[in-house]
């Protein structure tokens, strides 16, 4: 199991990590995608392109919020990068705080479809966990929010979400989020005994 290291807020190394992500776009696009972006409409990686250009390009807003979270891996590349929000949502006709990931986006080499030495599977993962983490030492609510295009509501169905309306919105429960650190928990055993 891949290991990374979780971030809070926005630091040089991100932005520096951005630029290389921007890099390394261009340089994909360049050989896997015969020098034109839309080649890869359609695609992860041409959605991870996206939602990096928007990341980006609210930088100086986001920073003031300090609403960046971020993993990097063991060779400290950026690989994965949320932008969240603190919500409130009706459980059981309760009003409940809890976390909104707005935007989660990974490095295009963990996006890209073609092997790269930098990809580094679970950085995805990798920061939904260090979400919950932060959240439980602070005290907060577990509960997790986002919206999934339909293209990621597998993962998300995987790490414990569940869909609300059929409009994207998947909620990751406390107990969804308890039970997902304990798999995670154990995962990581397992590896140590293999």
């Amino acid at each position: 199991m891949n290991e990374f290291s979780f971030v809070t807020g926005m630091t040089r190394e991100i932005r520096e990590g951005l630029a290389l992500w921007n890099e390394k776009a261009r340089e994909y696009v360049e050989t896997y995608y015969q020098r034109n972006e839309e080649s890869a409409r359609g695609t992860r990686f041409y959605r991870g392109v996206v939602k990096t250009r928007t990341i980006t390009n609210n930088l100086s807003e986001i920073e003031e919020e300090k609403i960046i979270r971020s993993v990097f891996d063991d060779q400290n590349l950026l690989a994965s990068i949320a932008v969240i929000q603190d919500t409130s949502i009706f459980v059981e006709e309760e009003l409940v705080d809890c976390i909104e990931i707005e935007s989660i986006v990974n490095s295009p080499w963990n996006l890209i479809k073609y092997p790269v030495p930098e990809k580094r599977k679970g950085a995805g993962t990798a920061i939904v966990e260090g979400i919950i983490k932060e959240n439980r030492g602070k005290g907060l609510s577990r509960i997790l929010k986002l919206f999934a295009i339909p293209e990621e509501k597998i993962f998300y169905s995987d790490l414990g979400f569940t869909e609300t309306d059929g409009s994207g919105e998947m909620i990751l429960s406390e107990s969804g989020a308890a039970m997902l650190l304990s798999n995670l928990d154990q995962k990581r055993e397992s590896d140590t005994f293999d």
